[in-house]
């Protein structure tokens, strides 16, 4: 088989994980393009989504593409609820397609930001990553928070759309002891000891607007 020059891997070989945002910010590293996506492996986006990204991206910006999800979160202004398959075998890529056809709002952006997200290497770099205290529940937010004191503009255009088939890592995922709607015991013990480093840090939980746009303490 032929190697894809662009196409660049990090593997962790273990048997101890590093988590996800530690493995980002070594991709981003060895990127060798001015701009980097944060895209996770349970989403699959929308054809064109990328070049509507590139309209609105500029330096010292961040652009969240609009997710479409199955009911297993709250609702939220920042998205689309809307199921077409919890699992990826389950999916119907004509039908979402047809969806989206009709969905796409080339007039609306808003302010959130969240996952999958793009921003210059340059500017990501600046920001210092992830927090590796925080690698793989809540670091999100953190690196978020930092991005808004650094005086980040967030987008959200909603004429790019991705699928999210949802916390299909370890949250809800069968092979951990978790299932659709139920929480694995492996991602509450992660989750709860990273939202406790996120409080001793931040001096409260997450707080945002009902968009998603990050709200830091006047402390800061």
């Amino acid at each position: 088989m032929k190697k894809d020059p662009n196409f660049k891997a990090i593997r962790n070989e273990g048997p101890k994980r590093l988590g996800h945002t530690i493995l980002y910010d070594d991709l981003v590293k060895i990127a060798d393009t001015p701009i980097v996506g944060i895209y996770h492996a349970d989403m699959y986006l929308m054809p064109g989504a990328l070049d509507f990204v590139l309209k609105h991206i500029k330096p010292l910006s961040v652009v969240s593409l609009t997710r479409i999800e199955p009911p297993l979160h709250p609702n939220g202004g920042e998205k689309i609820l809307k199921a077409f398959g919890m699992y990826p075998e389950e999916f119907n890529e004509k039908i979402f397609g047809e969806f989206v056809e009709q969905s796409v709002n080339i007039d609306k952006t808003t302010n959130g930001i969240f996952a999958p997200w793009m921003i210059y290497k340059s500017d990501h770099q600046n920001i210092g990553g992830h927090d590796p205290r925080m690698h793989s529940c809540r670091e999100d937010s953190d690196i978020f928070n930092r991005m808004s004191l650094a005086g980040y503009k967030f987008i959200q255009p909603w004429d790019a759309l991705v699928y999210h088939f949802t916390s299909r890592g370890s949250r809800f995922n069968k092979h951990w002891g978790g299932a659709a709607g139920k929480n694995s015991d492996e991602w509450l013990q992660t989750t709860t000891k990273n939202g406790r480093n996120f409080i001793r840090k931040w001096g409260h939980f997450i707080k945002h607007t009902p968009l998603m746009k990050p709200i830091v303490p006047p402390k800061y």
